[in-house]
């Protein structure tokens, strides 16, 4: 339950939930708890629409790199996936504009094609790569973060601590509560407003920026400035990375300081671990399985080669595919 005095207490809780959370899941996190979007935003309950890269307008991806040209982000959210089935728009502040990168940069390294409408939050399982994810597979993969952080909050209460969070930026004089309930998807003056005229003069919107980037500043976000320094960011983006790899936290401590580690360094280390998963101890490209298992294979991804004695076949990555 989202309720006490102190304010930087749930803020601290918050934080122990997304230090326990992997690139997709803080990613998740952020989008809910510091943009108000419902659980159903990020991928419905069939699974066929969510969150895309064209419904963040100030997102530039550039080969292998996320940016950002305005912070606070703003985060549209199409008919579709609005409950009042009316368009609007909330922002994503400066934190949860940092998960996303991580986010959308580790799919970028791993050779996905992020195009307008790719999924914001995509399911991991290879034969899901690029489609949309079901609500009740983002309700799980938060649970588990929480679990795992040892809090007693539930995935819903991540939207309830924006909203509890900006009633009180709200109190304080941050923002009016028109625009609190505008960011949630209520309707309200505001949505009304937005709904005849089909969008906001640019002045205004601007003014619910910055209104927003203070509330989220002091109420919001997990994370002060000071504690983001270029070291400190680079480490814990390249450390994400090599757990989403596979890697564990002791064998992650005896590679030294991450931050001193190249984007070939990383890429490396990434693939090493990738090959050991597919069972590939070098360079070779080949191996031998039991007939049983070629159907599994292939559908992850391995070509067939041939049958070896009746029992077993050699298998072979595609010459095309990842490696």
């Amino acid at each position: 339950m989202v309720c006490g005095n102190d304010p930087r207490q749930l803020q601290e809780e918050f934080r122990k939930i997304l230090n326990a959370a992997d690139l997709r899941t803080k990613a998740a996190d952020g989008l809910v708890a510091f943009s108000g979007v419902r659980l159903e935003v990020l991928g419905s309950y069939l699974g066929d629409d969510g969150l895309k890269v064209k419904d963040f307008p100030e997102l530039v991806i550039k080969s292998i790199a996320v940016n950002f040209s305005d912070i606070p982000a703003i985060v549209n959210i199409r008919k579709s996936l609005s409950k009042t089935k009316k368009q609007y728009f909330t922002f994503l502040c400066e934190e949860g504009c940092d998960y996303l990168k991580e986010y959308l940069e580790f799919r970028l390294r791993e050779g996905e094609k992020l195009v307008p409408e790719s999924p914001i939050i995509t399911p991991t399982k290879q034969h899901l790569a690029g489609q949309h994810i079901r609500t009740t597979n983002i309700g799980d993969l938060m649970s588990k973060s929480i679990r795992d952080s040892g809090s007693s909050w539930r995935p819903y209460v991540l939207r309830r601590y924006f909203d509890t969070r900006l009633m009180m930026a709200e109190a304080d004089g941050f923002i009016i509560r028109d625009r609190r309930v505008f960011w949630m998807g209520h309707k309200g003056d505001m949505e009304a407003v937005y709904t005849v005229s089909k969008g906001l003069p640019k002045d205004v919107i601007e003014k619910m920026r910055s209104s927003y980037e203070k509330a989220a500043e002091k109420y919001l976000q997990t994370l002060k400035k000071e504690e983001t320094g270029k070291g400190e960011v680079l480490a814990r983006m390249n450390c994400q990375f090599l757990v989403m790899a596979g890697y564990s936290a002791g064998e992650i401590d005896k590679l030294g300081d991450l931050s001193q580690k190249s984007e070939d360094e990383i890429q490396q280390l990434m693939k090493k671990r990738q090959m050991a998963a597919l069972g590939l101890n070098g360079s070779g490209k080949q191996k031998v399985v039991p007939l049983t298992e070629v159907r599994q294979w292939i559908t992850e991804g391995w070509e067939y080669v041939k049958d070896l004695n009746g029992s077993e076949a050699i298998i072979r990555l595609p010459t095309d595919g990842p490696v």
